[in-house]
């Protein structure tokens, strides 16, 4: 799981690792300081805007009001951490994480911290893992890494990075962070608690949390869903098809609401679920779409999202495109679901490409009108 940044550095200074003094607002308060830090989880933020150095706590306030609730890298800006400005001619990069080849933990280290950490000469410098000390003589850094390592270790990080870390009057202080912990391990750490979060898209939404959830109840299968701004619900079956579709979809001038997909012979109490939580949005359109089959029961699916459509009743139009194991019976379901609740529904089979399902579902939401 990554962390936020404020969450990164509320870890490190309850290790008593130095942090600039800061404030975490969401909402346009009075700032007590003046580099103002969008909260997002995607790297790269301060060239797209996220991050801005003012010199007045007005200039900062205006910084505020412009970055809270936008979008930024694809995510949207609840957050924003406001921090006082330490000045350090003194700049460094260190990181821990593993190295892909030995398994083992590793420092990875530059004198050269800041923007286009990439394009600067970084140390690799093995640790031994049961005291974080250097394996070689070579290439020491040179303030204390211990209290760092500690927490990597201690808190079962994958990633611990400081970027860039200052020296002011010989003392480090973190002036940004990045933590990536292991999910595997959170079983050791009681009381940690952090809000679940989608990777590259920021904290998960209710309806992703809802998925989430379901599919953890139940490992029978595996149900995926991300939350998009469109209206055309999307629906698909896994695999590389799902992809192509979404791409068709788009091409077409659809407007997915989400990006949804299951696999693996799901239960239909699971489809269920997923299917509610994909009308639980205000569409103008339900598209459910996939490739033949070759070991996921189509009726068995099919039941779940009849279930689904019998109990929410939409009115927007539905157009499916399945086939695979028990096909006709999956159909006979939607069909006669579809006339007994007056739904907007059509069937198409394996006949018709995937992707040409995408330009009817577009042309029937919108009207022929994009």
């Amino acid at each position: 799981m990554r962390l936020y940044e404020y969450e990164a550095k509320e870890l490190l200074k309850k290790h008593g690792i130095a942090v600039p003094e800061s404030q975490l607002l969401s909402s346009a308060e009075p700032p007590k300081f003046t580099v103002v830090k969008a909260q997002i989880l995607a790297g790269g933020r301060g060239k797209a805007g996220g991050v801005k150095v003012c010199s007045t706590p007005g200039e900062a306030a205006q910084a505020i009001q412009e970055m809270l609730h936008s979008t930024i890298l694809k995510e949207k800006v609840d957050k924003i951490l406001v921090e006082e400005k330490v000045d350090s001619n003194s700049l460094h990069y260190i990181a821990f994480t593993y190295d892909t080849d030995t398994g083992g933990p590793v420092l990875l280290y530059s004198d050269q911290g800041g923007v286009e950490i990439e394009n600067k000469n970084i140390t690799k410098i093995p640790l031994d893992p049961g005291c974080g000390i250097y394996t070689t003589d070579d290439n020491k850094v040179p303030f204390d890494t211990w209290p760092l390592y500690q927490v990597f270790a201690e808190q079962d990080c994958r990633l611990l990075e400081i970027n860039p870390l200052a020296i002011v009057n010989n003392k480090p202080i973190a002036l940004d962070a990045v933590i990536d912990l292991d999910d595997d391990a959170f079983y050791k750490h009681e009381g940690r608690t952090y809000p679940p979060r989608t990777p590259g898209a920021g904290t998960m939404s209710e309806r992703e949390q809802k998925v989430k959830t379901i599919n953890d109840a139940d490992h029978r299968g595996t149900i995926k869903y991300m939350e998009l701004d469109g209206d055309i619900g999307f629906l698909a079956a896994g695999g590389g098809g799902s992809i192509t579709c979404m791409d068709a979809l788009l091409a077409a001038g659809g407007k997915p609401a989400n990006y949804t997909e299951y696999s693996g012979n799901p239960p239909t109490e699971k489809v269920y679920e997923l299917t509610k939580v994909i009308l639980s949005k205000p569409l103008k359109g339900l598209w459910i779409v996939g490739a033949i089959a070759n070991f996921t029961k189509v009726d068995a699916t099919m039941q779940g999202v009849v279930q689904a459509l019998e109990e929410i009743k939409p009115d927007f139009p539905i157009v499916v495109r399945r086939s695979g194991p028990n096909e006709k019976e999956g159909i006979q379901l939607l069909e006669e679901a579809a006339e007994q609740h007056n739904l907007n529904l059509q069937v198409f089979g394996k006949e018709t490409p995937m992707t040409q399902t995408a330009k009817i579902i577009t042309e029937k939401a919108y009207g022929n009108s994009n």
